[in-house]
């Protein structure tokens, strides 16, 4: 049980960018050309992708991020608007451009993504301390980390001091350890395999060594560890108990974005007043429909799909 009093609003801070995707057969070895016949754009960036998960699955989101002068940043902030996010809090610096990734995706629906921040990577600390009245009691802070780690530090912080509810996605997860009063702060912290054990140090290979890592980042200060292990299903630390959840079946097709759908999920969630185990299931059913849907904010699956899916395996 959780003992917070959430209000229904979540605060996104986090990357937004455009995703230019190819579907291949296979992903190029290095020196290789592989030769497609598609190629689309996607709204896309972690915490894009979070916010407007969170936005569709019913919770009220307001996203702080910065954005560019270019087409694309124009293109990726009414695409956000017109999906229920409030982008009003958006800094625009009109020298930059919005970050862009580029994506490849095989048959198997494994992806390689290569990735330029833009103007993501111009959040700094002063833009946080100047938009403090965004930190409330209550809310949610949904954080990811493609964009400047100072940046995501302050911010934790001020929610710390606002009396607010911290999810942190540490994707990419920080080469450096993470200062050592942030861990208390952080209410969810939510890997995947890869980037558990950049934090940790354990390889994952299994539940079993996935349990050795959450009781790391326990030792750390994180209080509720999760950490996602694809088709494996997912392990979580829930008042101090060791809780698995199984893996779900789908036909997958591309697996970009899974990761941001179940975090936003997990959030929109919390915040409606959803207990963490039931929040930490619906997010896994989201996250694992989201794959069978090409894109990243394109395959959010609706809250009713979502517990439909839920329903079926109950």
């Amino acid at each position: 049980m959780i003992d917070f009093k959430f209000n229904g609003e979540i605060l996104c801070i986090g990357s937004i960018n455009m995703d230019l995707v190819m579907v291949m057969d296979h992903l190029p070895e290095p020196g290789e050309t592989v030769v497609t016949d598609n190629f689309n754009t996607y709204p896309g960036g972690k915490g894009g992708n979070q916010a407007v998960t969170a936005a569709v699955q019913g919770a009220k989101v307001t996203m702080f991020s910065k954005l560019g002068g270019d087409g694309f940043s124009k293109e990726l902030l009414e695409k956000m608007a017109s999906r229920g996010v409030d982008t009003s809090r958006i800094l625009m610096d009109r020298e930059k451009t919005a970050g862009i990734a580029i994506i490849r995706v095989d048959s198997k629906g494994q992806n390689s993504i290569s990735f330029t921040p833009g103007s993501n990577a111009f959040l700094m600390p002063g833009d946080i301390l100047e938009n403090s009245d965004l930190f409330v009691p209550g809310r949610i802070l949904l954080l990811t980390m493609e964009i400047n780690l100072e940046s995501i530090y302050h911010a934790i912080r001020l929610a710390g001091q606002h009396g607010m509810f911290v999810i942190v996605d540490p994707a990419p997860a920080p080469s450096r350890p993470f200062p050592a009063d942030i861990p208390p702060l952080v209410d969810v912290i939510k890997p995947n395999e890869s980037e558990a054990r950049t934090i940790t140090g354990v390889e994952i290979k299994n539940k079993a060594d996935a349990k050795v890592a959450i009781e790391r980042l326990k030792k750390m200060g994180f209080k509720l560890p999760v950490i996602t292990l694809g088709d494996k299903g997912l392990v979580a630390c829930i008042e101090d108990r060791i809780v698995e959840f199984p893996p779900l079946s789908v036909e997958c097709i591309d697996t970009t974005a899974a990761g941001d759908v179940f975090s936003g999920t997990l959030a929109a969630s919390l915040a409606q007043g959803c207990s963490i185990e039931r929040s930490l299931e619906l997010a896994n059913c989201a996250g694992a429909l989201s794959t069978t849907i090409a894109g990243a904010q394109t395959s959010i699956p609706s809250p009713e799909r979502v517990r439909q899916f839920m329903d079926k395996r109950m």
